[in-house]
């Protein structure tokens, strides 16, 4: 991974969704392709999802608390501070098949000019 400029950035808007995260980073952190960033975004929320992000340590991650202002609002703030070439929106409650991130990469470079 370039530290400094990603292929992919993952953006995560959140909202009072610590249990979900709690399986959908650690997740995310056993991708096959190895060049992105995740951005979450916590939308205000009054769970613990603050807490669930001080016990996940890891390089590629990005924490971000704002006041609430909805999903869009989020989504626009993690944007802002994505540095990949190409940035991609999850919810809070998804995961990514262990190889999504190649075969994106793998079309992205086959039709790229």
């Amino acid at each position: 991974m370039n530290p400094t400029k990603p292929f992919f950035s993952i953006v995560i808007p959140t909202y009072n969704r610590a249990s979900f995260l709690e399986e959908n980073i650690p997740s995310l952190l056993q991708l096959s392709y190895d060049d992105y960033e995740i951005i979450v975004v916590d939308d205000g929320s009054t769970d613990s999802t603050e807490e669930v992000f001080k016990k996940i340590k890891h390089a590629r991650l990005s924490y971000y608390k704002k006041e609430n202002a909805e999903r869009a609002a989020a989504r626009n703030y993690g944007a802002l501070r994505a540095k990949g070439d190409y940035i991609t929106f999850l919810d809070s409650d998804d995961i990514l098949f262990k190889d999504a991130l190649e075969k994106a990469a793998r079309v992205i470079e086959q039709y790229r000019r």
